[in-house]
């Protein structure tokens, strides 16, 4: 009889040692996923917020404040370099080409064709497209 108990204490640790690893991988995966989120929002941030930042830039050098954080530019040639410092400590460096008056009509053209070409109408364009 206490052959049997003690195989059936053995079994319990064992189903107990095995479910704790399981969880323990577990665990783990949902605090990377999360950190991989949290790091994903924050360069979304930043490049949002750089976005705005070269929109906004009139001057060769400058800086700009909003609600995450704030952005320094400076004017080089035809680059504009731009370093974000969110308020979570974390900083990002965007390196972008300035857009001339013509690309920047040109996109906004395009822009309202899209807009302006119902869904139908395009899904059809594609369809003949994706057929020729």
């Amino acid at each position: 009889m206490k052959k049997v108990k003690a195989g059936v204490l053995l079994y319990a640790l064992l189903m107990a040692a095995i479910f704790s690893l399981l969880l323990q991988f577990y665990l783990n995966r949902v605090l990377v996923t999360q950190r991989q989120n949290q790091l994903q929002l924050s360069a979304s941030q930043a490049y949002l917020i750089a976005e705005l930042t070269q929109d906004l830039a009139k001057e060769n050098s400058g800086q700009f404040t909003f609600n995450y954080g704030s952005s320094i530019y400076q004017k080089e040639n035809q680059k504009i370099l731009i370093e974000v410092h969110l308020k979570s400590g974390q900083s990002y460096r965007y390196h972008f080409k300035k857009e001339s008056a013509k690309t920047k009509e040109k996109l906004a053209e395009r822009r309202l064709e899209k807009e302006k070409t119902p869904p139908e109408e395009s899904r059809e364009k594609r369809r003949s497209q994706t057929h020729n």
